[in-house]
């Protein structure tokens, strides 16, 4: 059985998660709408893999036969100042979920739920790859910014990089 309090905290990252998909895809509605459609696929693909990573633990949860409450996600922001805003706020909110992360697996290490820090070790290197990536674009983009053409480069590069896998 899973302690009430792990409990509570998973359901909170599934939310988090969740909501992180949402958040990504306001995102690719504000490139979108500069007609970047190379970053706005690359963040409509990180919106899947947001999902995915919140079904992973909701099929923990119920491997488990332990209850999971979804609750509604806030409207996502889909308007930014400029490219280098949006990208900002999305290497911040990677480095949220990295410190969301941690302290659950700390959680799950302190009450002995070994399986939960097992799966937690996943999400933990994940991390790693999400804000790697996340500070790449963030500076490609601060060295663009200003400059148009430079940008639909840019835009063409992360493009690739979705049809690369």
């Amino acid at each position: 059985m899973i302690n009430p309090t792990v409990i509570a905290e998973l359901n909170k990252q599934i939310q988090h998660e969740q909501s992180n998909a949402h958040i990504y895809e306001g995102v690719a509605l504000y490139f979108e709408g500069l007609n970047l459609r190379g970053l706005a696929a690359w963040f409509y693909k990180q919106a899947g893999e947001e999902r995915g990573h919140g079904a992973k633990l909701i099929h923990h949860m119920v491997e488990r036969n332990t209850p999971v409450t979804l609750g509604s996600l806030p409207a996502p922001r889909v308007t930014f100042e400029n490219p280098l805003a949006a990208v900002q706020s999305v290497l911040d909110l990677e480095e949220g979920t990295t410190k969301l992360i941690n302290k659950l697996y700390e959680l799950a290490r302190t009450e002995k739920d070994y399986p939960l820090e097992i799966l937690l070790q996943w999400y933990i290197n994940e991390q790693v790859e999400e804000e790697a990536w996340a500070t790449e674009l963030r500076d490609e983009t601060a060295t663009l910014q200003g400059n148009p053409a430079h940008l639909y480069q840019l835009d063409h590069k992360w493009a690739k990089r979705v049809n690369a896998g």
